[in-house]
């Protein structure tokens, strides 16, 4: 049985929907993409979820209404490179339509996750976007809390949604021990994830997901992972450990987000190798 799912993007422009509950095994949470090419411009309306636009490169300027009455006039953002620079980001409620041009082309990515009420529309520049960089040797790594988890940086943002980036340094993991948010108990709680790559290297890549489980699960032991080579994917990972990492000479750059049926983060990391702890914070 397949647990997670790899998932590519066809659009070359336009509003696409990339990871649904109709092509993944995930409930409260998906991935769209958003392509604009210069001088073109895109209405979209959020119905029944709430979504969180992140621009991967390229400019955009937007306005936005919520519950038929504009809300922003203009909101503008503009970014060359994913790996050094900090990321612009729009949380946008049910009920919200945003019209987005841009002069030169953009992409974003997009989380959503489906509610009947949300917060009301909130626009992150890269000025409001928490960044840290933890660890140590091929540990450390940059991480930007866009919209965190209850208790962090925006956490009180979204209703569902917690959203970030991620960047390794050369050869490098991001999130190892691998942790997993399965269980609903004191140590973790259920929450679905996905992951969206890109890698910077001599030839582009490869980097690599590794899904797994240390857990025994129906009998027996599985692990899943995935060779990513280029820019055009999003992952979903329903359940279970999962972690990343870069090769060596190549660096990874992961926007990562969650959602469950309640906004609490919880999670459980592989307790056989809690001797690294110290080279992880």
């Amino acid at each position: 049985m397949q647990r997670t799912s790899l998932h590519r993007f066809n659009k070359e422009e336009g509003y696409e929907k990339v990871i649904t509950r109709g092509n993944s095994s995930l409930k409260y949470l998906g991935f769209d993409r958003m392509v604009i090419k210069p001088g073109e411009k895109i209405e979209y309306e959020v119905k029944g979820e709430e979504i969180a636009i992140v621009l991967q490169e390229g400019d955009f300027k937007a306005t936005v209404d919520w519950n038929g009455k504009k809300f922003f006039d203009e909101i503008s953002g503009t970014r060359k490179d994913v790996f050094d620079e900090l990321p612009t980001s729009v949380y946008l409620p049910p009920n919200s339509k945003i019209t987005i041009e841009s002069a030169n082309g953009m992409e974003a990515r997009i989380f959503t996750a489906p509610c009947d009420e949300g917060n009301e529309p909130y626009f992150c520049g890269p000025d409001d976007v928490e960044e840290g960089a933890p660890g140590a040797h091929i540990w450390k790594r940059k991480y930007r809390f866009i919209f965190g988890p209850g208790s962090k940086h925006n956490g009180n943002i979204t209703k569902k949604l917690i959203v970030g980036e991620s960047v390794s340094v050369p050869g490098g993991w991001i999130g190892f021990p691998g942790h997993r948010h399965d269980l609903n108990n004191e140590n973790e709680y259920p929450l679905e994830e996905i992951f969206s790559i890109r890698v910077k290297g001599p030839n582009g890549g490869p980097g690599t997901v590794i899904q797994y489980s240390s857990d025994i699960e129906d009998g027996e032991r599985w692990n899943e992972f995935f060779v990513i080579e280029d820019d055009n994917n999003a992952i979903a990972l329903p359940v279970g450990f999962h972690t990343s990492f870069a090769v060596p000479g190549c660096t990874e750059y992961l926007l990562w987000g969650l959602a469950g049926k309640e906004k609490i983060y919880k999670v459980q990391f592989d307790e056989r190798y809690t001797s690294l702890e110290n080279a992880l914070y």
